[in-house]
């Protein structure tokens, strides 16, 4: 089932619209947890320059970048992928592991067929 939040998405498939999403997840999640960017940008190995620029969809993350992100903040890499789809806040998960990600083709797959779903 596709919810409301993939469509909208789906429509607009622009990979600035994407990273603009994803840094809004990153920093909901940051905030809910009571961390600066400092903290993170230390935890990431990143000054805090670069987190102020994920956060705003201005820097794209590397995948081992990404997977690391997701393990500071205590959240499945899904939550924050799907965070960036529909905006919601990812839900707190104490292990992040790289097997529940989902690959890229798989992502792509299910854009594509929510947009199918979209113009039916």
């Amino acid at each position: 089932m596709v919810s409301q939040g993939q469509i909208t998405w789906a429509r607009m498939v622009r990979a600035d619209t994407f990273y603009e999403e994803l840094g809004t997840a990153i920093r909901l999640r940051r905030e809910g947890l009571k961390m600066t960017q400092l903290d993170l940008s230390e935890r990431m190995g990143l000054s805090r320059t670069s987190v102020t620029n994920i956060e705003r969809g201005r820097q794209r993350l590397l995948i081992d970048q990404f997977c690391k992100l997701a393990d500071i903040l205590r959240c499945n890499h899904d939550d924050l992928l799907a965070g960036a789809i529909s905006g919601k806040r990812p839900k707190r998960a104490a292990n992040a592991d790289l097997n529940s990600m989902p690959t890229v083709a798989k992502f792509i797959e299910k854009t594509l067929d929510a947009g199918k779903a979209a113009r039916s």
